[in-house]
Parts: C-alpha cells; structure tokens; sequence
C-alpha cells in the first residue's frame, strides 16, 4: 500500500559539454552526423528521463556488491535480483520478472528541459539550435592520415530543470538513501556520451527535497520540504 513520495527537484547544470545522442535523419549541409537528442516540439537538446534514469541505475549496480552479481548472473543485463539495492530502487521489468511482477519501479525520472537562463545563452550565434560543434580528429598510425569529425554537444554553462519522485509503500525499506547517493556518484562520473573524453560533467544544485504522505493527496495536506541546498552531500546528510 502506497506510503508516501520523495520529490527531488533542481537543476542539474553542464560543467562541460553534454552530448546525449539523437536522431540525425535530417541532416544539414555542413552539419554534424552526430547530434544531439532534440524535443520534437521546439527543437531545442534536454536530458531525456531514460538516459539519467539509467546512468543513476548502472551507477548504482556497480557500487552495491549484490546488485553487481545480479548483472553477471544476468549476463550483463540491469540486476534482477529480488534482494538487491538496484532491483528495490529501479524496478525489474515484466519480462526479466518472468511475469511476475514483485518490484515496479520505485522511481520516477522525468525528462529536463532548459530553463530560462539556458535559453538565453543558447541566442549566441556561435551555437546551432543549443548546441555547439566540438571537432576531433584521429590519426592512422601507419601513414599519419587524418579523420577529422565533429560531433554536437550542448555547451557547458547550460542548466536543465529536474525531477525525480521515490515512491515508498507499506514494508519498504528507507532506500532512498542510495539514489541520492547514486546522484552523488553521477557528480564525479559522466552523463551521455564521449566521457572519458570530458564530455558530460554535471552538477546537481538548487536541489529541494519534500515529502508528500497519502493525505497530501487524499486531505490536500501540504508537503513536507526537508532540506533545500546546492550541495548533495547536505541532501544526504538531512536524511540521517
């Protein structure tokens, strides 16, 4: 039975260059083959749910022990281990639960969009539709021939509105401890594409966490906020 929601709000901010890769079915003259996930409806880049949602997840399966042998047991798909830390926070789908299905998704990521801020920035000419060309090149090793490419990236500076919802139920365990830290994880690693090659840094700020009971929306009570702060490390910390 339904307890209560987490809502994790903020902004999650580009500390280098994001590219999140889309479709390239129209390709201009001149342009990249390689560009960026763009919304269909005003044609400008965001962070789609899935691809956050599955960074948050992986990042997890690597840090808990358990959830790392489900994944192997797996043979290298998402753990499905009943028990484990990644299967209580990010679910196991109906085909890997054998039509069973003991653990839907205790989280929720919506996709981000930039905010008013972002879009300004994106008016400089410099940039094509929010995104900027970043040319690499790669050299044979025998004749020394080059291949130069360029691929597209939203430029660093650039923030996006986040949200994400933990669901908790009747017998859960408080686990939502390690998705926080799963975003603490994602600081120091990458989102997207390309980054071992310093694509991707992100940060987590203007981050608020409230909680909203079964009244809030049975009695339109209102939610409790827990901690508004910058830093992830204070939102972990006001959980404990």
């Amino acid at each position: 039975m339904f307890r209560e929601n987490y809502i994790i709000q903020g902004k999650i901010v580009c500390k280098t260059g994001l590219h999140i890769g889309g479709s390239s079915d129209a390709i201009d003259i001149g342009g990249s083959d390689n560009v960026v996930i763009r919304d269909s409806v005003t044609g400008n880049p965001f962070i789609p749910g899935s691809s956050l949602k599955g960074k948050l997840r992986f990042l997890t399966e690597l840090n808990d022990k358990d959830s790392a042998q489900s994944v192997i047991d797996n043979d290298g798909k998402p753990a499905d281990d009943p028990n484990c830390i990644a299967s209580k926070l990010f679910g196991v789908s109906a085909d890997e639960s054998q039509n069973e299905l003991k653990f839907p998704t205790r989280t929720i990521v919506r996709d981000s969009y930039p905010d008013e801020e972002t879009l300004e920035l994106w008016n400089n000419e410099s940039l094509i539709s929010g995104a900027e060309l970043k040319y690499e090149n790669t050299i044979n090793r025998i004749n020394s021939s080059a291949n130069p490419r360029n691929i597209e990236r939203i430029p660093k500076g650039s923030k996006f509105d986040f949200e994400i919802i933990f669901s908790v139920y009747e017998d859960d365990d408080e686990n939502i401890s390690y998705l926080l830290d799963a975003m603490r994880l994602l600081e120091d690693n990458y989102l997207g594409g390309s980054g071992s090659r310093g694509f991707g840094q992100i940060k987590f700020e203007n981050i608020k966490l409230s909680k909203r009971t079964s009244d809030y929306y049975k009695e339109n009570n209102d939610e409790e906020v827990i901690v508004e702060s910058d830093d992830i490390t204070e939102v972990i910390n006001a959980l404990k």
